[in-house]
């Protein structure tokens, strides 16, 4: 698993917690779910811009042609065949930590394996801040505090 050129570190190597993984009929991610919709009922979805224009009745191999396999997993989770494409894939690193998610596409059976993955100390950056300007406020408010209950 993991990146190519050893030097460089990968979203899936050295995990510190278990990956979370589920199966759907229906994409979990938002990205392209509106789409799977319309393909399953044979309407029309828009096409890839830079493939033309306009809107077509598509098959679902005709729709995913453009999309990748994911070599790190290539499994799919509901049939355990290797035909998968992935069509969502996430990633947040900020601070040493690493959250990810992806979503495959089984060829084979139509279903989708999502897998997902966050540190277990991994805080997004907005997170991070909230917290850390949470602490000196509580730290302001006890030495001011421990100031009046020293005044007379």
């Amino acid at each position: 698993m993991g990146a190519t050129d050893k030097s460089l570190p990968s979203y899936c190597d050295n995990l510190q917690s278990d990956i979370s993984t589920a199966i759907n009929e229906n994409p979990k991610a938002f990205v392209h779910s509106r789409e799977w919709n319309k393909i399953m009922n044979g309407d029309p979805v828009q096409i890839n811009p830079a493939l033309g224009q306009g809107f077509k009745i598509m098959t679902v191999n005709e729709w995913s042609a453009a999309w990748k396999r994911n070599n790190d997993f290539p499994d799919c989770l509901s049939c355990g065949g290797k035909h998968t494409v992935e069509h969502h894939f996430s990633q947040t690193w900020t601070r040493g930590k690493k959250k990810w998610e992806s979503e495959a596409l089984c060829m084979d059976c139509h279903m989708f394996s999502w897998r997902e993955y966050c540190d277990p100390d991994f805080l997004a950056p907005e997170e991070y801040e909230k917290a850390k300007w949470d602490k000196t406020i509580t730290a302001y408010a006890d030495k001011v505090a421990a100031e009046e209950a020293l005044m007379p």
